[in-house]
């Protein structure tokens, strides 16, 4: 999955920065610097909402002056760079219109309902050793991380009833009421997928989105009815999805045994721990931190001394992580990395922008999102879709075409 993420942003870098001119000779081409390449470069310098999403890159850059573990560091660095090279690189591409921005999310939708499909037939065939795993804190399988997997699919969800909403088809009519069926289908499998990491985000973002319809439209009464209704299906799921209920039924075993002091290695506990361990390396490094490279390091030295009996984990959240790595200062500049981008224009009104926006920061919340591949994949792709949709460059002509 690296590889093929890799592979995809050094073909976008090559995009943004090279062009093949057609020779006189039939069919022979060159390579050579893009024409544009100078233009786009000033107009990107002048972005501010380009600029701010590089934010994170150059907090680790700058804290690995600080950061004594250079192979953790270095590690740190080629992670984030997607954070310095991908915002150029979008920039540079030909704008899109509406269109294009809704084949995007079709297209994802597709994927993430084919995948879905997948779990959902090895739900089935092992069901009884998935319920009983869940009883014990287990998951249902899923392809790559599973609470990964679980904010794709509320994505998908968030993304099929926009376009749904919005009346899209690519060229045939059934393809609207397709696009229904598989995010009503997707809706019923996040349940049973049982992540509380995709549930919260997609329930926190429908209500969002209901509170935002009824200001625009006035639809009071229809309005605080759907939120009513929406905040009744997870009782209803509860009594009806199997692995729902197993899930809910681990969750409140587990917070009873951290309470009691009885939690070490229960997942959640885990989690919990990782919280407290985070804040108390930010808490004594406030300022700067202890640098993005060495808190892997510092982690396990404050788990050696304090939590012995439990296993070592990294923070699960991206904001104490930036805090720990960083310190006050990393987080405040990150915040603004994050926020600045929905300053300005449609982007501050558009309703998929700001989803997006929620979606990864209710994400902060429960996990570490940018701290791997995957995670920035995920969260620049579609912030920089929207931004190049909702950021057009006037009068020009398409990047990408062989002159």
């Amino acid at each position: 999955m690296e590889f093929l993420l890799s592979l995809t942003m050094i073909a976008l870098i090559a995009l943004s920065l090279f062009e093949l001119e057609r020779k006189k000779l039939p069919g022979s081409f060159r390579l050579k610097w893009r024409s544009s390449l100078k233009e786009n470069a000033k107009a990107f310098l002048s972005n501010k909402a380009y600029l701010a999403v590089m934010i994170p890159f150059f907090l680790v850059l700058f804290s690995c002056v600080y950061s004594t573990d250079v192979n953790y560091m270095l590690e740190r660095l080629r992670i984030k760079l997607p954070f310095l090279v991908l915002p150029f690189a979008f920039f540079s591409m030909p704008n899109f219109d509406k269109k294009d921005l809704q084949k995007v999310f079709f297209f994802q939708l597709i994927i993430t309902f084919i995948a879905a499909l997948g779990v959902g037939v090895n739900y089935v065939l092992n069901f009884n050793e998935i319920i009983d795993g869940m009883f014990r804190g287990g998951v249902v399988p899923t392809p790559g991380n599973h609470i990964r997997f679980s904010l794709i699919t509320a994505l998908s969800i968030i993304g099929g009833a926009s376009l749904y909403w919005n009346r899209f088809k690519w060229k045939f009519s059934w393809e609207r009421p397709l696009i229904l069926l598989m995010t009503v289908l997707l809706f019923v499998f996040i349940h049973v997928l049982s992540v509380r990491s995709g549930l919260l985000v997609l329930y926190v973002t429908i209500v969002f989105l209901l509170l935002r319809y009824i200001f625009f439209y006035r639809r009071y009464v229809i309005g605080f009815i759907a939120i009513l209704m929406l905040l009744l299906l997870p009782v209803i799921a509860y009594y009806i999805v199997p692995s729902f209920k197993a899930k809910i039924a681990y969750m409140q075993y587990d917070i009873k045994m951290y309470l009691s002091g009885k939690g070490a290695n229960y997942s959640d506990s885990e989690r919990l721990i990782s919280l407290q361990v985070g804040m108390e390396i930010g808490n004594e490094n406030k300022l700067l931190g202890v640098g993005a490279g060495d808190l892997r390091k510092v982690t396990k030295e404050c788990y050696a001394t304090k939590y012995t009996d439990v296993n070592m984990r990294m923070p699960h959240n991206q904001l104490i992580t930036v805090y720990a790595g960083t310190g006050i200062i990393g987080l405040i500049l990150f915040l603004i990395g994050f926020f600045y981008p929905l300053i300005g224009g449609r982007r501050f009104t558009d309703a998929l922008f700001l989803s997006i926006h929620l979606i990864i920061f209710l994400s902060f919340m429960m996990e570490s999102t940018i701290e791997n591949a995957v995670g920035i994949s995920f969260y620049l792709l579609y912030l920089l879709v929207l931004l190049r949709y909702l950021c057009p460059r006037a009068n020009r002509k398409s990047n990408y075409v062989i002159e």
